[in-house]
């Protein structure tokens, strides 16, 4: 048996409307945010698996939401965030903002510090 919980695994979307985010069935902007542990390989080297029980360490300790809403990675064209984001797989609003806007529209709704192609642009 399916959940929506387990669709949203294989392509969802996100939606943001105002403070509220949601995941919805579409193309894979929206992850439950899980990291998997792979053995070594020529692209997964020692340094990266440690990154990686680092991270699901780190994912690990990050209480459940009191609201239900499940941890999650959202994907931009300007980089990943982590959000609490409700995956029970309701109608998305006319107002939402996803993945498919404008990266200036996307960046106001996730309310972005900075946006990663300014940011670094002096490291370059």
């Amino acid at each position: 048996m399916s959940t929506n919980l387990d669709a949203c695994k294989a392509s969802c979307d996100f939606s943001i409307d105002g403070d509220n985010g949601a995941c919805a069935a579409g193309g894979g902007s929206c992850a439950v945010a899980e990291v998997l542990e792979a053995e070594a390989s020529g692209f997964h080297d020692a340094p990266l698996i440690e990154a990686t029980q680092q991270i699901r360490a780190i994912l690990a300790a990050i209480p459940p939401d009191p609201a239900g809403r499940k941890l999650s990675f959202l994907r931009t064209r300007m980089g990943e965030m982590l959000a609490w984001l409700d995956h029970s797989g309701g109608e998305v609003s006319a107002n939402a903002v996803t993945a498919k806007d404008d990266d200036e529209t996307v960046a106001r709704a996730l309310k972005l510090k900075s946006r990663p192609d300014t940011a670094g642009a002096a490291q370059a």
